[in-house]
């Protein structure tokens, strides 16, 4: 855009000129012709004074035929316009700064065109005359035009990925910001765009800090924590996080690379966030129904070893469908994406390098051929339907086939949106094959047929091989409880005959003279049978006590102090009180409960 403010400059530096140099008519005449810009002379009525070549060159009109003979408001192509400068000179001859000096309209030349240009105008001083100054900005506007189209086409492009999307420039200011992460942050696009200091960064994770699309800037920002991974691919960053986003927790998936203007310049960034939770959903129920199922398999073990010998071919077979049913989830996330441009009647403007891969043409021979051509009958057929509804909602959502160069259908499924392309209505279709798809649903809805069929199979095995285990473990518990009456009936016999054959005999030895050692020896004999046949011993058995545990619980029970058990057995007191604690946690008891007391009462309780 011509500065407006220079125009200005330049015409008071020249009505200075010419105010102080009046005199000179050389000096006058050349600075006239020579200045580079389109000059006129008016009088009060808008008559052409005088106008020099410049004026020639940017009008086709000559100065003969406009030089006092025509008025400057019969070259201005706008009504308004005319209007406008009509009031404006009026109340310039009236006061000077009350109207603009410079200020924008469209006249038409000598062979009809119209033409923007930038007109300043200045009132000679001492005169009713007035010096105008014209730049032809037509081109200007033109490549103004043309590039707000197509930053029109970008961003209507942008808006309608399906993945979330939003680009910012080299100074980190949004400039892209499509539907699609609307949805997903909950941040409309006029709320953010041309914002920087990270604040798109603050829809993610409410904070302003680095992520991913920084990387392209700058590769050494210290994003990791907030990432899974970070993967770098030539200059396209790739990651994966898992985030709280709105209220609900999501797993996400995003790609960002630079933006290049014409020339090959980095002018930005792009990024592009995919929400992944349900596949990673359906990924971790996979994982956990496999997980469920080797528990199953290894309770199942030790139980049923016979029948996991037969059984474990099919578990294998079971884990490989697993596998493939994943295998297929996985390949039905894949869309690859062709994007075209072409006009309400059929002709292709655009197609990316997906398209032709898709369709198998080269590029030149794609465009000869028009979307009917494409399309297979049935689909042609709805052309006219879809054409209706895209044109009235402004975009639509539908499946086509397409036939592709050997001969082969392509089915598609297609988003469109109408938009404009070089001052006409065009359709924007972004489309993805949904062949293999179509071929994964099918196969995977035959492989959980089948194995609903081998589970109900196993499954009914297992119930027969259960109700066997289970007659056979009432047997068991027969013997095991007849077993049980065994063991009591022979360790009351053992305690009898404890009694009545040993016990006598040790009487008979204590009436002997007998020294200090070996009246110490035939007490610890005589106290460790009554331990043997001890209804104490019998009951802390099922607690787990070590030997020398059930030595110091005898004692303690016996009423017998850490010191006095310390000598007895000649052990630290440190020992006894560790021991003492062991007892108290096998037995369950804790530290208010009077340990002695708990003993005699097992004692007596058999």
């Amino acid at each position: 855009m011509i500065d407006k403010a220079m125009a200005k400059e330049q015409v008071s530096e020249l009505v200075e000129i010419l105010r102080y140099n009046a005199e000179s008519e050389n000096f006058y005449h050349t600075v006239f012709e020579t200045i580079g810009i389109a000059i006129l002379i008016l009088d009060q009525n808008n008559t052409i004074l005088r106008a020099n070549g410049e004026f020639e060159r940017l009008t086709g009109y000559t100065r003969e035929e406009v030089e006092c003979k025509r008025k400057w408001t019969e070259v201005t192509a706008r009504k308004d316009d005319l209007e406008r400068m009509k009031e404006y000179n009026r109340l310039r001859h009236i006061n000077p700064l009350s109207a603009p000096r410079t200020y924008g309209f469209q006249f038409v030349d000598r062979q009809g065109q119209a033409k923007d240009v930038v007109l300043t105008v200045a009132v000679m001083p001492g005169t009713k005359k007035s010096l105008a100054v014209m730049m032809d900005v037509t081109e200007q506007k033109r490549m103004e035009a043309a590039l707000q189209e197509s930053e029109q086409r970008l961003a209507d492009t942008i808006d309608f990925l399906p993945d979330a999307t939003f680009a910012v420039d080299l100074s980190g200011k949004v400039i892209a910001w499509n539907r699609a992460i609307e949805e997903m942050t909950g941040v409309k696009a006029a709320e953010i765009l041309g914002k920087g200091d990270y604040e798109y960064t603050r829809a993610f994770y409410s904070m302003r800090r680095p992520m991913l699309i920084d990387l392209v800037f700058n590769p050494d920002a210290d994003i990791k924590t907030i990432y899974d991974f970070v993967t770098r691919e030539e200059k396209v960053f790739l990651a994966e996080t898992h985030i709280t986003l709105r209220g609900v927790d999501r797993a996400l998936w995003g790609k960002a690379g630079p933006l290049y203007n014409s020339n090959g310049a980095v002018v930005g960034a792009i990024e592009t966030v995919r929400d992944i939770t349900d596949r990673r959903r359906t990924e971790v129920a996979l994982q956990k129904a496999h997980d469920e199922l080797e528990a199953r398999v290894r309770e199942r073990t030790a139980e049923l070893m016979q029948v996991n010998r037969i059984l474990q071919a099919e578990i294998a077979e079971r884990k490989r469908a697993e596998e493939k049913m994943l295998i297929l989830a996985n390949l039905s996330d894949i869309s690859p994406l062709s994007i075209t441009v072409h006009d309400l009647e059929g002709n292709f403007l655009y197609a990316n390098q997906k398209t032709f891969d898709m369709h198998g043409y080269s590029q030149e021979e794609f465009f000869a051929l028009n979307v009917r051509e494409l399309d297979l009958p049935a689909s042609a057929a709805l052309f006219e339907e879809h054409l209706k509804e895209i044109l009235e909602t402004g975009e639509a959502k539908f499946d086509v086939e397409h036939h592709r160069k050997d001969g082969a259908c392509l089915p598609l499924e297609v988003f469109v949106k109408a938009t404009r392309w070089e001052n006409q209505t065009v359709l924007l279709s972004v489309a993805s094959d949904v062949t293999e798809r179509r071929r994964n649903e099918e196969e995977l809805k035959k492989y959980r047929k089948d194995l609903e069929v081998l589970v109900a199979e196993r499954t009914a095995e297992l119930e027969d091989k259960t109700k066997n285990l289970q007659e056979m473990n009432t047997a068991l518990n027969v013997l095991l409880q007849k077993r049980e009456k065994d063991k009591e009936i022979l360790e009351e016999n053992f305690v009898a005959n404890i009694g009545s054959l040993v016990l006598p005999y040790v009487e008979k030895l204590r009436k002997n003279n007998l020294d200090m050692q070996q009246q110490f020896c035939l007490d610890i004999i005589e106290k460790h049978l009554g331990e043997i046949a001890s209804p104490l011993l019998n009951n802390i058995r099922r607690y787990d006590l070590t030997p020398r545990e059930i030595q110091i619980a005898s004692l303690i029970k016996d009423g017998k102090t850490t010191k006095e058990i310390s000598k007895t057995l000649g052990i630290g007191e440190g020992s006894i009180d560790t021991h003492r604690k062991n007892i108290r946690k096998k037995l369950g008891l804790d530290r208010a409960s009077n340990l002695q007391s708990h003993l005699r009462f097992l004692e007596k309780n058999r």
